[in-house]
């Protein structure tokens, strides 16, 4: 089924692509994440995510990856400009559910549509 996974091109792998967008993206902050987005070259956009330790043992951590996952993958924008976003999962994350994470994640949207890659 095409569309139902993010596939190896839609997400960041290498920690200098992290490290890239952390020290030259625009941020947008919500109380469960924090989205740094960048425009990219490419033809399609990425999605990074880091889950702490400090947000809870491996199953919780899992499930909030997963969930971001979904969002990225459900509310993408279709066509240029093209994002490398990357999620950075707050505390409040653990214990909320989908449904909050999903009106942060369209705030967040809002504020790339807004604020756009270059400010």
């Amino acid at each position: 089924m095409p569309g139902q996974t993010l596939g190896w091109g839609e997400r960041l792998h290498k920690r200098k692509n992290f490290l890239r967008l952390y020290k030259r993206a625009r941020r947008v902050y919500t109380p469960t994440q924090v989205v740094y987005f960048l425009e990219n070259v490419g033809d399609q956009h990425r999605l990074g995510v880091t889950v702490s330790r400090k947000i809870g043992k491996a199953a919780v951590r899992n499930r909030v990856k997963r969930s971001i996952r979904e969002l990225f993958r459900t509310h993408k924008k279709p066509g240029p400009p093209w994002f490398d976003i990357v999620v950075n999962a707050r505390k409040p994350a653990a214990r909320a559910s989908y449904a909050v994470l999903r009106q942060d994640y369209l705030k967040v949207l809002g504020g790339i549509e807004k604020r756009g890659a270059k400010g």
